[in-house]
């Protein structure tokens, strides 16, 4: 099976815009309409983009890659601990820990323009941070040891997507069910990573 980021030239951390620009100059060289031989390699960018740009494709396409290529050895638990699980954690605390002074902040008026623009720019700096969270956690295959610790850790970042997700269609609808649903998914994330720190502890790693 042809590997979708080698298509587009990207690395499996690239950022959405970044498969997006790809996928648009790959096009330009590519177009049958200005290469008789693009026809074949336009197929590919088509398909390629048609996986990687769709969020929901792209994350389900990344789970099968993890299963169906080889993996490499699995890191040493305190190797794992310190360039996997530390840094991470680190970023799924900065996102916890701001929501609800942000959120104050937008209740205040959320129809005043200023007050949506600067939420929407808080928010635009969570997905970044999410999405450096979870090329970190994808960057090593846990060790056996720490299987608990990372199930706590991947549950915790897909309902951390969940939630962001939600308050981004807050943003463009104004409806209140979705910072309710974003609430119960952030309140998700932070047992789950409670759940990965219980876990952390039973193996002998400790703050």
């Amino acid at each position: 099976m042809s590997d979708h980021y080698q298509t587009l030239g990207v690395r499996p951390t690239a950022t959405q815009a970044q498969v997006k620009a790809a996928y648009r100059r790959l096009v330009k060289l590519c177009h049958p309409d200005t290469n008789p031989q693009g026809h074949e390699r336009m197929i590919a960018l088509n398909l390629a983009y048609e996986v990687l740009g769709d969020p929901v494709q792209r994350r389900a396409y990344d789970q099968q890659q993890t299963t169906t290529l080889p993996c490499p050895p699995p890191p040493a638990p305190q190797l794992w601990w310190q360039e996997v699980f530390q840094p991470v954690d680190e970023r799924v605390r900065r996102i916890l820990g701001t929501r609800r002074q942000q959120l104050e902040r937008l209740a205040a008026d959320p129809f005043d323009d200023r007050c949506m623009a600067e939420f929407r720019r808080y928010l635009l700096a969570c997905r970044r941070t999410l999405q450096q969270a979870e090329a970190l956690f994808r960057s090593q295959a846990n060790p056996p040891a720490l299987a608990g610790v990372a199930s706590g850790l991947y549950h915790c970042l897909n309902h951390l997507h969940d939630a962001l997700e939600d308050l981004h269609w807050f943003t463009q609808s104004y409806s209140e069910q979705y910072l309710q649903t974003s609430e119960a998914l952030f309140r998700r994330a932070g047992e789950q990573r409670q759940r990965a720190w219980q876990s952390a502890r039973q193996a002998g790693f400790s703050r």
